[in-house]
């Protein structure tokens, strides 16, 4: 899977900016540094260049992120005007929130079903990537004592043609993750070409036209992996642009995706837990991303509560302890700071927040992806758009998993949670920007998180 960084609004320092395709290769090129307040295509604008050509010329592999100081080529410019000063940012209108559910109050469990019901509470989890099976990350994941895996599956990869779906590389991931006591969940994202709108922008992935054509290929797989895999998150961050193929953001259109998909899901495997596609943390409402909290709300207003069991949440940490209330920011890393979407605690509470304020505060949260990033000892700076990775040493990185598992678990509203990741190291690379989360090094050596997370009491 291809990881992107978490969209969030900024009150100190980070930016928002888009991709798309390249265009023509340019003439001539100068350079530009970013400043507070910037976005690519207000860069784009002041040096008369595409801001796709910008985002292709220095290979922003999360264009939905520039940091203040990074030096940006850009591309048949000679030179760039300076910016206009910035308008100050209203926060976006939000309802006030009702006081959250007491956490320590038990949450209702998933309803009873007559086949392999997964477990209802509390599990330590971590996303691999070997979708035709691994038995070394899966050896990994037993090693430091973790009960859940995580395996993104890209629908078109496995449904080439209508009702020809092949699972047998899954078959291989389920296989071995059973025999060491593991459950699986899969994330099922991307719908093959043959199931979108003939007008999608075919250059990034995104939803079905029919949602009933993805609710018959979980189905299927639900009838496949019955018992075996025990939880499916049905898509994940459809708040951001480019996770719904550049279409018009909808809560509305995702829960009927979501919907038909959980009918299909329970109608093949009544124990498997259905968990809502995970939001990408952000403050943004525009086009191009919608903040979480909102779009959540909406979900909430579409549907959501008939047709999910549990919550998933990607509740980042940024540069910020687990334990930092929002607003909390150390000498040194005052960027990426200030809004709630920055802070792992302050994602969580805002969606307990808004499931309580729904009548749904006894379902639990999954976070299906959370992590901090760590650069030291890896090889490589930090990923244009990364700054922050360069801020964690890896000894915080360890420390701050540990906190999140053991702050999150006291909570009781918690269902499992998912490292960002295990060993996209060695499949990507020290470069890649999904490196700096993952626990291992790319020759497979352990982390200091891996040794922390393995010695943590579970």
């Amino acid at each position: 899977m291809r990881k992107r960084l978490l969209i969030a609004v900024v009150a100190a320092g980070a930016m928002m900016s888009f991709g798309g395709r390249a265009n023509a290769a340019p003439l001539t090129d100068t350079t530009y540094t970013v400043k507070g307040g910037d976005t690519l295509s207000g860069i784009g604008s002041r040096c008369g260049v595409d801001w796709k050509k910008i985002q292709t010329a220095n290979r922003l592999a999360n264009p939905n992120r520039i940091a203040p100081g990074t030096t940006l080529k850009i591309p048949g410019s000679a030179a760039c005007t300076s910016p206009k000063p910035a308008a100050p940012r209203q926060a976006p209108a939000q309802p006030q929130p009702a006081a959250p559910a007491d956490p320590n109050a038990p949450a209702a469990p998933v309803a009873a079903a007559p086949v392999a019901a997964a477990p209802a509470g509390f599990g330590y989890g971590i996303q691999i990537h070997a979708p035709d099976g691994d038995q070394r990350a899966v050896d990994a994941v037993s090693d430091i004592g973790f009960n859940w895996v995580k395996q993104q599956v890209e629908w078109f990869r496995y449904e080439g043609s209508p009702g020809q779906a092949n699972f047998a590389g899954l078959d291989n991931l389920v296989n071995q993750a059973n025999a060491k006591g593991i459950n699986v969940m899969f994330s099922v994202v991307k719908a093959p070409d043959w199931a979108r709108a003939g007008n999608s922008d075919r250059s990034v992935a995104g939803p079905p036209a029919d949602p009933n054509t993805m609710a018959s290929f979980l189905g299927r797989m639900a009838e496949h992996f019955r018992g075996r895999v025990k939880a499916y998150e049905v898509w994940n961050e459809q708040n951001l642009h480019y996770e719904w193929g550049n279409e018009p953001l909808s809560a509305g259109r995702y829960v009927q995706i979501l919907c038909a998909s959980y009918r299909a899901i329970k109608a093949s495997d009544p124990g498997a837990v259905v968990v809502s596609g995970a939001l990408t943390p952000t403050g943004v409402n525009n086009h191009l991303a919608m903040d979480d909290v909102n779009y959540l709300s909406q979900m909430y207003g579409a549907g959501l509560r008939g047709c999910a069991n549990a919550i998933g949440a990607h509740p980042s940490g940024y540069n910020k302890p687990a334990t930092a209330g929002v607003g909390w920011s150390a000498p040194g890393k005052t960027d990426f700071s200030g809004h709630r979407s920055f802070y792992f605690q302050g994602t969580m509470q805002a969606y307990r927040n808004v499931m309580a304020r729904n009548g749904d505060g006894g379902k639990k949260i999954w976070a299906t992806e959370f992590g901090w990033a760590s650069v030291e000892n890896m090889g490589a700076g930090p990923a244009p758009g990364y700054g922050y990775a360069a801020q964690n040493n890896e000894g915080e990185q360890a420390q701050y998993l540990v906190d999140a598992f053991n702050m999150a678990r006291s909570w009781g509203y918690v269902g499992p949670m998912f490292v960002w990741n295990l060993n996209f190291a060695p499949v990507a690379g020290n470069a890649d920007e999904k490196a700096a989360f993952s626990i291992v090094r790319n020759d497979w050596a352990p982390r200091p998180a891996y040794h922390r997370l393995k010695g943590m009491s579970k």
